[in-house]
């Protein structure tokens, strides 16, 4: 997508440089999801074949995982990466999914799992007024089914997870619930080598739920004004 937008283009964009009259045009690439990474890889070749005349910068929001450590590095100077707390698909590569695979499945849940038993066997003994079964031996029933049969498995799972090798490009950004409103801070994009497993990692990526709440509720509490809004075509957007 990034070598098309650069073939596609730098014809009309050198012809609008020289009917100008200006030695350098200054682009900006924004995109969202897979759209960052093509401005992403536009902005690098941009960058390495056209810099004479073209300073391309690019913002992404929600970028994947598309270069290797030492490239993300090269290009911090003119790539931007926003992440929305716990945006999955910034930290989705091929090392990132497996490893978390391989941590919920050797996840020992059991413990858990008879906690809610015996919860569940207290209860239902307020409603019925007779033992149709003695708690103590469903309890050790099924603790001795989980010892045969699930918890030996939890071993079994590899403990070795494969190294990362893709992280988001440029110099990262990433906007996250601190516990009261929203808080920003420049991270590191090597921090975004884990998958974050919870409830709003899909919601997250997207952009009425994910990246326009976010910086909506950001610049709220920056500007102390409850009713600030952005006035721009997203406001049509459920968010």
């Amino acid at each position: 997508g990034g070598k098309y937008i650069v073939e596609k283009h730098i014809e009309l964009l050198e012809l609008l440089r020289q009917s100008l009259g200006r030695p350098k045009l200054r682009l900006a690439l924004v995109g969202h999801s897979l759209g960052a990474g093509a401005a992403a890889v536009a902005a690098k070749l941009f960058h390495e074949q056209h810099n004479e005349t073209i300073e391309a910068t690019a913002v992404g929001f929600g970028c994947p995982a598309i270069f290797s450590s030492e490239l993300a590095e090269s290009t911090k100077d003119y790539v931007t990466t926003v992440v929305v707390d716990s945006d999955v698909i910034p930290r989705s590569s091929g090392a990132t999914v497996v490893s978390s695979l391989l941590d919920m499945m050797s996840f020992d849940w059991t413990d858990r799992a008879m906690e809610d038993v015996k919860q569940l066997l207290d209860f239902v003994k307020t409603q019925v007024p007779f033992d149709i079964v003695p708690k103590e031996q469903i309890i050790n029933f099924l603790d001795s089914h989980l010892d045969k049969h699930d918890r030996p498995f939890f071993e079994t799972v590899s403990k070795t997870r494969p190294t990362p090798h893709l992280t988001p490009p440029g110099t990262c950004i990433h906007l996250f619930r601190d516990g009261i409103g929203w808080s920003g801070k420049y991270t590191p994009c090597e921090f975004f080598n884990t998958v974050d497993v919870t409830r709003t990692m899909l919601l997250d990526h997207l952009i009425p739920t994910g990246y326009h709440r976010a910086l909506l509720d950001f610049v709220r509490d920056r500007v102390g004004d409850l009713s600030f809004d952005f006035q721009h075509d997203l406001l049509a957007l459920p968010v």
